[in-house]
Formats: structure tokens, C-alpha cells, sequence
């Protein structure tokens, strides 16, 4: 019966996961709520939290294409280009998605002031083969390449521009978790447990009828 204490102790970490994911959503949900603010007047080392930014570009790198991103079962790529703000800081602002066939041409940039989501940036799981680097097609953005390149800070996360200019899709923002898998995962390792809870007892019973059986 002891090792019962194995399951149930997953199935309360995976329930505290679910309710920690759970107050993160809430709050991602809550920053989408707020005033858009200037990302140049938020402190260089603040993290991003899912909040309205708008920005004005002073200066730019030239822009680089993740491959591997799919929208709505189709395949396509995510442009994303290092811009500088007005504070001198630099930020990746994601452009949008280009389905396949992605034509060699990079459009420019759009005049005047830019906003969108300010959010993490995703870490994907990339084989050994992955192509990471700072332009073309690539697989992941090389982050520390980056923010060695640049003539300033590089702050965390990107800009999810929205809205964005024909013929690029906005790509969706949305939290790269589900706070109901931890619960879905919790209540596994629940039932588990009282699996073999029962089973237990049900061998402790039948050991104590052949016992009696016996006398």
C-alpha cells in the first residue's frame, strides 16, 4: 500500500502545476486587458508578460525566417526581425507568418508606430541537425548571437505584431501550455493510486480468508 504514496504524490504535483499554469493564464489574459504601453519607457530588464506594446523603429537588422510553423494544418514560416527603439534598446518583433510556398523577397518594415504583444519567446525542441542562426530560413533564432551583434540591449521575449500588413497573418498569441493537461495528468496518477489501494486491500483480504481457511 505504500507504494500507493508514489502516484498520489504525482497526482498532487501535477494538480499544484495545473493551478500555477492556471494564475498564469489568468494573468496573460489580464496584460492583454491593460493599456498598450510605450516599450521603450519599460525598464530593459522587465520580463514579457503577454502585455499591449506599441513602439516607433529607429533602426533595423535584417529579418529571418523560422521555418517548422504551422497555422491551422498548413505550413509556413515566421518573420522575425531585430528593430531599435527610441531608447536605444533593441527588441525581435514577429512580422507574421508567410504560408508556403515564401517568396525570397523580404517586404519592409511598416512606417510610423508598430504594436502588438509583447511575450516569451518560444523555445521549441530542436534536434542536433537544427539550423539556428541569425538569417535565411533557419530553424531558431541564434538569441545570443543576436544580442552580441547589436549596438545595444536586446530585451527579452518578441513583439507579435498586430495587426500586420498583407500578406503576412498575425500569429496567434497564445500560452504554449494547458493548464488542464496537469489536471487531466493529476487525475491519472489519482486513479492510479486508488488502484492500487484497492488492490491492495483486496490481497490483504483473500491472504486473511486463506488464513482462516486454514485453522
Amino acid at each position: 500500500m505504500l507504494l500507493a504514496l508514489v502516484p498520489l504524490a504525482l497526482a498532487v504535483w501535477q494538480y499544484q502545476r495545473g493551478e500555477q499554469r492556471t494564475a498564469q493564464l489568468a494573468a496573460f489574459e489580464r496584460a492583454a486587458n491593460l493599456p498598450p504601453r510605450h516599450l521603450a519607457e519599460i525598464a530593459l530588464q522587465a520580463e514579457p508578460n503577454g502585455q499591449r506594446v506599441w513602439l516607433t523603429v529607429r533602426d533595423s537588422k535584417p529579418s529571418v525566417r523560422i521555418a517548422g510553423a504551422l497555422l491551422d494544418e498548413r505550413d509556413g514560416v515566421r518573420e522575425w526581425q531585430a528593430v531599435q527603439l527610441l531608447d536605444g534598446s533593441w527588441v525581435v518583433v514577429d512580422r507574421g507568418w508567410l504560408p508556403r510556398p515564401v517568396g525570397i523577397m523580404s517586404l519592409p518594415l511598416p512606417v510610423g508606430r508598430l504594436s502588438g504583444r509583447w511575450v516569451p519567446h518560444p523555445r521549441p525542441y530542436l534536434l542536433s541537425k537544427a539550423r539556428i542562426g541569425l538569417e535565411g530560413e533557419v530553424d531558431a533564432l541564434d538569441w545570443a548571437a543576436l544580442a552580441a551583434s547589436l549596438p545595444g540591449h536586446l530585451r527579452d521575449g518578441l513583439v507579435v505584431l498586430e495587426p500586420t500588413l498583407r500578406p503576412y497573418t498575425t500569429w496567434p498569441v497564445k500560452p504554449a501550455f494547458d493548464p488542464q493537461r496537469h489536471y487531466a495528468y493529476a487525475l491519472q496518477w489519482l486513479l492510479m493510486a486508488l488502484c492500487m489501494v484497492v488492490l491492495a486491500l483486496m490481497m490483504r483480504r483473500r491472504q486473511h480468508a486463506s488464513r482462516t481457511g486454514q485453522d
